[in-house]
C-alpha cells in the first residue's frame, strides 16, 4: 500500500509540473501571438477574404451543387461548403503543426534546451503547437459566421454533443498523423523541402477526395473507397449529417458504409475511432524513436 501510494504521488507530481510547463509555453506563445498588431489585423483579412473566394464559388455554382449533394446532406451547398472549410482549419493545425514546431525548435537551436529539462519530449511540442491554435481554431466561428450572416448557410444544434464528439475523434486521428509527419524530421531525416506524411494526406488526398468542397459521390467509384482510408472523410460525413437541418441520418452515401449493416454515424464514429486508437499511438512511438536516433546522433539541434 506504501508503495502504491508513493507511485501515485510520484505520477501525480509529475502530470502537475507537465501540465504547468504546457502553460508556461502557452503564455508565452500568447505574448509572441499578442505581440504582431499587424500580423493579427492581416490573420482577419487572410480569413475573410478566403471565406469570400470560396463562398462566392460556391454561390456560383450552388443550384447544381446542390442536386449533386444528395438527400443526405441536404440541399444548402453554403451549409455544405462551411463545413468543409471550418474542419480543414481544425485538420491544418493538428496535422501539419507538430513537424512545422519541430523544424522550428531546430532551426533556431532550441530543442536540445528543451530536452536538456526533465520534461516529457512530448511536451515542448505540444506547448509551441499553442500559436496555431490562437491562429486557427478561432477561425472555425469566424467562417460560419460569414457562412450565415452573408450567404444564408444555414445550421442546426440539437446534436451538438454528437458533433462535438466528433471533432474530438478527429482531432484525435489528425494529431496522430501530425506526430507520424513530425517524426519523419529526425528518424527519416526529412529536413527540407516537402514532407511525405502531410502532403500525401493533407494536401493530396484530403484535398482531392474526402470531400471538402464537393461529395464524394461525383468521384468514380474506386476512388471512393480511396477517400475512406482517411479521416477527414468520416468527419465531414457526420457532422454535415449533424449541422444541417435538412439533412438525412440514416442515408449511406460512403462505400464503407453501404457494405456495413450499421447506420452511417456508427460507421463513421467506429472508423474515427479506430484511426484515432492506431494513429495515436503509432504516431506517438514514431516520434520517441526519432528524437532517441536525434539523441545518439546528436543532431537534435542545428548548431550554427
Amino acid at each position: 500500500m506504501g508503495l502504491d501510494s508513493s507511485v501515485a504521488r510520484h505520477w501525480g507530481r509529475r502530470l502537475g509540473y507537465e501540465l504547468v510547463t504546457l502553460g508556461a509555453f502557452a503564455v508565452r506563445e500568447y505574448r509572441i501571438w499578442q505581440s504582431y498588431r499587424v500580423n493579427q489585423i492581416m490573420w482577419l483579412a487572410n480569413i475573410f477574404v478566403t471565406s469570400l473566394l470560396y463562398f462566392l464559388m460556391g454561390r456560383m455554382v450552388r443550384g447544381h451543387a446542390g442536386h449533386l449533394m444528395g438527400a443526405a446532406y441536404g440541399t444548402n451547398y453554403m451549409s455544405f461548403i462551411v463545413v468543409g472549410i471550418a474542419v480543414n482549419v481544425f485538420l491544418y493545425t493538428n496535422l501539419a503543426d507538430p513537424y512545422t514546431r519541430i523544424a522550428r525548435s531546430y532551426f533556431n537551436g532550441t530543442m536540445d534546451l528543451y530536452l536538456l529539462s526533465p520534461m516529457s519530449i512530448f511536451t515542448p511540442l505540444v506547448g509551441l503547437m499553442t500559436k496555431s491554435l490562437l491562429d486557427d481554431y478561432p477561425r472555425l466561428f469566424i467562417v460560419g459566421v460569414f457562412g450565415v450572416w452573408l450567404f444564408g448557410a444555414v445550421f442546426r444544434f440539437d446534436h451538438w454533443l454528437l458533433a462535438l464528439g466528433f471533432t474530438a475523434l478527429l482531432l484525435a486521428a489528425a494529431f496522430g498523423i501530425g506526430m507520424l509527419s513530425a517524426s519523419s524530421f529526425y528518424l527519416w531525416n526529412i529536413k527540407r523541402g516537402t514532407e511525405p506524411v502531410r502532403f500525401i494526406v493533407q494536401q493530396l488526398l484530403a484535398t482531392l477526395l474526402a470531400g471538402t468542397y464537393y461529395p464524394v459521390t461525383v468521384l468514380p467509384r474506386p476512388l471512393q473507397w480511396v477517400a475512406c482510408l482517411i479521416p477527414h472523410t468520416y468527419a465531414f460525413d457526420a457532422l454535415r449529417r449533424l449541422m444541417d437541418p435538412h439533412a438525412q441520418l440514416s442515408r449511406a452515401v460512403l462505400p464503407l458504409q453501404q457494405v456495413l449493416p450499421w447506420s452511417p454515424l456508427t460507421v463513421d464514429a467506429a472508423a474515427l475511432g479506430l484511426m484515432t486508437v492506431v494513429l495515436v499511438p503509432l504516431g506517438l512511438l514514431a516520434y520517441g524513436r526519432g528524437i532517441e536516433k536525434a539523441r545518439r546522433e546528436g543532431s537534435l539541434t542545428r548548431w550554427q
